[in-house]
């Protein structure tokens, strides 16, 4: 039977530069190739929890990622000090990679892309973060090859990291897997990570966003410091840091060799917490009405791009040729990735037009929220003629 961690190192395609190899581990060389990849990049213009802030302050999907990258490899570095096997460089790289799959306006964008998807599977943007390192993105640096080369080809224990981080889950314990998953598993299943680190990293994504969420609410005057509970504030605090050390103590005191886990008195504060964030920020009115208005915006953007590739299909001349420069970015986009769309995965849709809605849902995908206010403007907004 395999031993799990050898399988941790497996690759899609193996790597044959050993010279390479002998000055970076397996984890760092797929840190360095998240930490370069275009989607890490445009992670910097994407929407945490508020929307197209102009605080340069206030926190944006690329800051989250690398709090959590952070945070992770501390908790490591720590159960290391108490004897627990982990590699902190396996945490850090699933931390900065987690949330790659994200949509434009964060989860206001996953539910509309979700919704469009319903046809092709549905969009889950863990799940699509598998994608995008596997399929979507191009190796940074690789020599231009016909076809071009798609994927990061990451090992499976970033890769399941990836796929399983899954922040929504309100656990306060998690236990890895007991196997390493197929390719199919990880597509297709909610799994837990079947690494210890890959549990670190689905545990400290809740405490990297709480007390950052919390803390950004105040700068926009969502709330007040005295509307925060008192046991939070008198047992945890009210600043992002204050809160973070609190949970990270607390992670690395209650966890062990099979177990990533909050106390249960700490378990219970992170609760309340989830709870007043809810209540308090993610459901405020103001971040529902702007959460209405980028909905509308995305449905209209992505009817656009579904007659526009419903009118130039594969002709990628025909793309580069239109006068709207989005266009000209889709048709580019497209023409990257021919191979994958029009070879590997044509034969998967029974009708064209689920082929059409697939490309469209990927490129929406990887768009930043600036890049779909300027695609909105140039479809919608009327240019002067003289």
């Amino acid at each position: 039977m395999c031993d799990p961690r050898q399988k941790r190192a497996e690759r899609r395609i193996p790597i044959r530069d050993k010279d390479e190899r002998r000055w970076r581990s397996d984890f760092e060389r797929d840190y360095t190739a998240i930490l370069y990849s275009h989607a890490f990049r445009r992670l910097r213009h994407k929407t945490q929890v508020f929307f197209y802030s102009q605080n340069d302050h206030v926190c944006t999907r690329l800051d989250h990622s690398l709090y959590v990258a952070a945070i992770a490899e501390v908790v490591c570095k720590n159960l290391q000090k108490k004897g627990i096997e982990c590699d902190p460089v396996l945490a850090r790289t699933i931390g900065i990679g987690h949330d790659l799959g994200h949509a434009p306006f964060g989860h206001a964008g996953e539910e509309v892309l979700n919704e469009l998807a319903k046809e092709i599977g549905g969009f889950r943007h863990e799940k699509h973060g598998l994608r995008i390192v596997d399929k979507i993105e191009r190796p940074h640096g690789e020599p231009q090859t016909h076809p071009p080369v798609v994927g990061l080809n990451l090992t499976l224990a970033v890769r399941d990291g990836i796929a399983n981080h899954c922040g929504e889950d309100r656990s306060t314990q998690i236990t890895p897997s007991n196997s390493p998953p197929s390719d199919s598993d990880l597509y297709n299943k909610d799994l837990r990570p079947f690494t210890l680190e890959g549990c670190i990293v689905r545990l400290v994504d809740k405490v990297a966003y709480l007390g950052r969420d919390l803390e950004d609410a105040v700068i926009a005057g969502l709330i007040e410091e005295t509307d925060i509970p008192g046991e939070i504030r008198g047992c945890i605090g009210t600043k992002n840091g204050e809160i973070v050390d609190y949970f990270v103590d607390d992670i690395i005191s209650a966890s062990s060799e099979r177990k990533i886990a909050l106390s249960d008195g700490a378990a219970k504060l992170m609760e309340r917490l989830i709870r007043f964030n809810y209540d308090k920020i993610y459901t405020h009115n103001k971040i529902k009405s702007f959460k209405e208005r980028v909905k509308d915006m995305l449905y209209a953007l992505y009817e656009r791009l579904l007659k526009t590739i419903d009118c130039y299909k594969d002709n990628i001349d025909l793309y580069m040729k239109d006068d709207l420069s989005v266009v000209r970015v889709f048709g580019k986009y497209i023409g990257d990735r021919t191979v994958l769309y029009f070879n590997e995965e044509k034969s998967k849709f029974d009708k064209e037009n689920k082929l059409y809605k697939r490309i469209v849902i990927d490129f929406l995908s990887t768009l930043t929220d600036n890049f779909v206010f300027q695609a909105c403007s140039e479809y919608f907004l009327p240019r002067p003629i003289i």
